[in-house]
């Protein structure tokens, strides 16, 4: 398997803001400008009313920080009032743009240490080309192909082969206690490549490197078959 890109990653905190913000409360729209300022962000929210607040959250964007010694863009930045949330090319880059502002609004702002504990959710997404095909997943899959291709019809003069284009999983939400939505696991052809082509774009619930292990393993079952 080859990485053709990173395309994003979100990493979601979830607690309570009122647990995290300074006791003696804050002064949003100073404390915006300066998250703004440390990161560069070009894109910054603009405060209306608390309903307005509780409703969008504060949503910034284009901002950048250091991690590793190197300058890394961050392509978002939100605070809801159930949490934190950002977005990077990668889910680590992302968890350590949180750590950095979180360390940073503790030190700097007088925020406080959140007593009832952080859930995470992930999502990321990623181009990749295979070497195996993921159409050999599927045992009986030149058959059930040729079974909707022949019946299938095009404004073309000639029958156009249909072929393997998505793969997707998902939780029944029933099963999800108090959590509204999860991402699906999917994994489907890369638009406007050709077919010849094996390039996918994927995206999954999942760190970024457990993504890209996930999709490793597919490759060496699909191989395997």
């Amino acid at each position: 398997m080859k990485i053709i890109s990173f395309e994003s990653a979100r990493v979601t905190r979830l607690f309570p803001l009122e647990e995290f913000a300074p006791a003696s409360g804050a002064n949003s729209p100073s404390i915006v400008n300066l998250i703004a300022e440390r990161y560069g962000f070009s894109i910054v929210p603009t405060i209306t009313t608390r309903e307005d607040l509780n409703k969008k959250g504060l949503v910034f964007g284009m901002g950048h920080f250091q991690f590793g010694g190197q300058p890394l863009v961050v392509t978002e930045f939100a605070i809801y009032t159930d949490g934190l949330a950002a977005v990077a090319e990668r889910s680590e880059w992302a968890e350590a743009f949180l750590d950095d502002v979180i360390s940073w609004v503790k030190t700097e702002l007088g925020f406080r240490e959140i007593s009832s504990g952080i859930r995470k959710l992930y999502s990321s997404s990623v181009v990749v080309d295979f070497e195996s095909s993921p159409s050999s997943l599927v045992r009986q899959f030149k058959q059930i192909a040729e079974f909707i291709s022949v019946r299938t019809v095009t404004v073309a003069s000639d029958r156009k082969q249909m072929n393997f284009a998505r793969l997707d999983f998902e939780i029944d939400i029933r099963t999800l206690a108090g959590q509204a939505a999860i991402s699906k696991f999917v994994l489907e052809r890369r638009a406007g490549v050709g077919f010849e082509q094996e390039r996918y774009f994927s995206s999954a619930p999942m760190t970024t490197a457990d993504h890209l292990q996930t999709l490793e393993e597919i490759e060496r079952v699909a191989a395997s078959v």
